[in-house]
Parts: C-alpha cells; structure tokens; sequence
C-alpha cells in the first residue's frame, strides 16, 4: 500500500483493483448518501496503532476510494468526502474513533454497514458514547429547501426517533423540544457540551441523523440497514407535494400544538427556531 504526509494526515491511495464500486454515485442520481461509525478501539489485545494499521488495510479492501488516516485531528484535505477516513471524534475518549465513508449510492452505504461493524466487532467495541450516524443530502444545492418540520414528523411517524435507548447527553429526540418551550432552557440543551439533536438540518439539502448508537450497535446490521432505508424514503418524501397521508400528520401534531395555552406556543416556536428546527 502506498501512502504520502498530508500535514499530519496520511494518505494511502485507493484500491485501484477493488471489485466493489457500489459507493460510487451515477449521474443520474438525485440523492446522494453518507455514514460514519464511532466506536472505541480494544486496546486489551493490540496497541492503539497496531490496530489502526490493521483496520487501514481491511478498509484497502471495501473500495477504490483512498484512505486519510489522523488520530489527531481531522483530516482537511480538499477531496476528504471522497475518502475513507480515520479521524478522531472530539465526544470519545483517547481509544476512540470513527471511520467515515466516501459520499456514496444507497448501496454504498448498505455495502459499508454489512462490511464495517464486523471490523469493529474484530478490533473494538460500542457503548452509550457511541454513534452511527447517516447524511443524506441532494446532488444538487440550488433551489432546493426541504422542510425539515416535515422530515421530523415523517420520522416520527415511523417510530424511528425512539427506536434506539435513549443516550442522554449524546441524542437527544428533536420531538422532545415540546418538553421544552422556554428558549433560554432550549438554548442551554442546545449548547451543552456533547449534548446533539438526533436529527439536523446542516443545510437546505442536507440532514444528519443521529438516533442509532449505544452498546452494541454494531451488532445490529438488519435494523441499521431498515432504519437507513426508512430515513432515505422520509427524505424523498419530503421533497415530495404533501399527500393526504403527509397532511394528515402534519395536522394532527399543528392541532396538538393547538392545544397547549398561548404563551406556551408562543414559548415553543422561538424554541423550535433555537434549535434550528424552524
């Protein structure tokens, strides 16, 4: 494997001989889709670097995609959306990391689960510090606002913001922000060091999810896999002209919120907008 120094960061060039190009997005595509995997590495049966060196030429395998490597701090190479990375993650402690993968397909990230968390079941281990987390986002920026009001309730409606424990402090479900309709308590939830909404919106085309994570995750591969397939359709939809389904759920959370007195709702719409939900 060749490698060059990036500043700190080192860079091993892909797999050219790599069978598996199914992170690659088409031309056609209008989505396009993005995962990463925090987890802690066993440093019990190998030293720290020992195992970064290992899971480097596992990782040689999955793809034609090169691989920075910093354990320091995160690699700021102009094309790193197009890589595999080790990186550190400022929420673990000294053993931890996370691998993130090169924009991709759908299929690529389907691809990354079933071949990654069994890398992480070789070489570590998960607990309530740590995530996986999905990006989905458009090709395209232009013209697109896609209303994350509507992706929250879609999820939701889905049962997928609490189908994982709770992980306080690490997740916390946006829907709860009705618990919280004063905006200066929402703001100290908002900025409290490690505290994350398990949904964001980072920008007008794109979400981070963060509802999956805990102890042994990793373990999971069906119900990572379903759950990122649910959120994928929850964006597409979302995109979509509101059906009668859609309406439906919009309404009945508009017509709970109806509900609470005045000065609440009042109190919960500058939380919403806080939160950068709104």
């Amino acid at each position: 494997m060749y490698s060059t120094q990036e500043g700190t960061t080192l860079r091993y060039s892909g797999n050219q001989s790599c069978l598996s190009e199914d992170h690659v997005t088409k031309h056609d595509d209008k989505y396009q889709y993005g995962c990463e995997f925090e987890f802690y590495v066993d440093t019990s049966k190998q030293d720290f670097n020992q195992v970064i060196e290992v899971l480097i030429h596992d990782l040689y395998k999955l793809s034609s995609a090169d691989i920075l490597v910093n354990t320091v701090e995160l690699p700021d190479s102009i094309d790193k959306n197009q890589c595999i990375q080790i990186k550190p993650d400022i929420s673990l402690g000294d053993t931890g990391v996370e691998i993130s993968i090169p924009i991709s397909s759908k299929e690529g990230v389907q691809h990354f689960i079933e071949t990654v968390f069994p890398l992480i079941e070789c070489y570590g281990h998960t607990n309530i510090e740590t995530g996986f987390h999905i990006h989905i986002s458009t090709l395209k920026e232009d013209g697109v606002n896609f209303n994350f009001y509507k992706f929250m309730l879609l999820c939701e409606d889905q049962k997928l913001l609490n189908s994982w424990a709770p992980r306080e402090g690490y997740s916390q479900n946006v829907m709860d922000i009705l618990a919280y309709t004063n905006k200066l308590e929402s703001r100290k939830i908002k900025t409290k060091k490690g505290t994350i909404w398990n949904l964001e919106r980072i920008s007008n085309n794109h979400v981070e999810i963060k509802t999956i994570g805990g102890e042994n995750y990793h373990q999971n591969t069906d119900q990572v896999i379903q759950e990122f397939h649910q959120y994928a359709k929850c964006f597409e939809e979302t995109l979509q002209e509101n059906s009668l389904e859609h309406k439906r759920i919009i309404k009945a959370h508009q017509e709970h919120v109806s509900t609470l007195p005045s000065e609440v709702r009042v109190a919960f719409m500058n939380a919403l907008k806080t939160a950068g939900i709104m």
